[in-house]
């Protein structure tokens, strides 16, 4: 058994999880989308669960390497970072369809009120890009860019939320312009907070 199967296994769950949720796919679908036998999936992972962290894992780690690092770097003027951020998010739902929505929310809407151990982990991934954000914020204050009074975690958390509002509406009317227009709306309301 190689490293290839265990990637195999994660890339079929993560598909159907993505589009049908945690808790409506079954073991039993992942090992046929895969086209892996049950003693290769308990090889890698002994539980159904222990496959939802690595996927949940393996998430974090690409949108941290594909996203944030890319917009998040210190040579950016900081709004130049959460423009890009933000762009990013509606070109990604474009190029996808409007299908599947943000991977972090969904699980984040199906687990957190059942699943302790999903809540805290996704808690984690939220923190995370909340204090990326936040540090960028921050910049633009050193800069004097950002107005002196804003109330940095709770714009942060706006920001957020706005976000996944946009992922989520998008996937719910089938219309990218639906996500786009949302994101706009939140530009909108960030330029607010900009200094000149």
């Amino acid at each position: 058994m190689t490293n290839n199967t265990r990637e195999q296994i994660l890339d079929a769950a993560s598909k159907l999880i993505h589009v049908r949720g945690f808790n409506n796919t079954s073991v039993d679908e992942i090992l046929r989308e895969s086209h892996v036998g049950k003693g290769n999936f308990y090889y890698y992972f002994r539980s159904k669960d222990e496959l939802g962290f690595a996927i949940l894992d393996r998430s974090i780690e690409r949108i941290t390497r594909e996203i944030i690092e890319k917009c998040f770097t210190p040579d950016k003027d900081p709004w130049q970072q959460l423009l890009e951020f933000l762009d990013i998010q509606a070109e990604r739902i474009r190029r996808q369809g409007c299908t599947g929505g943000c991977p972090l929310g969904n699980l984040a809407v199906e687990m957190s009120d059942i699943h302790e151990e999903f809540r805290q982990r996704l808690n984690k991934a939220f923190d995370s890009l909340r204090a990326r954000i936040e540090d960028t914020l921050h910049l633009a204050k050193e800069k004097g860019t950002l107005r002196p009074d804003t109330d940095i975690p709770r714009l942060t958390h706006f920001i957020v939320a706005g976000l996944e509002g946009a992922l989520m509406m998008g996937k719910l009317y089938k219309k990218t312009e639906v996500t786009s227009g949302v994101i706009e709306e939140l530009k909108e309301h960030l330029a607010q907070y900009r200094v000149a």
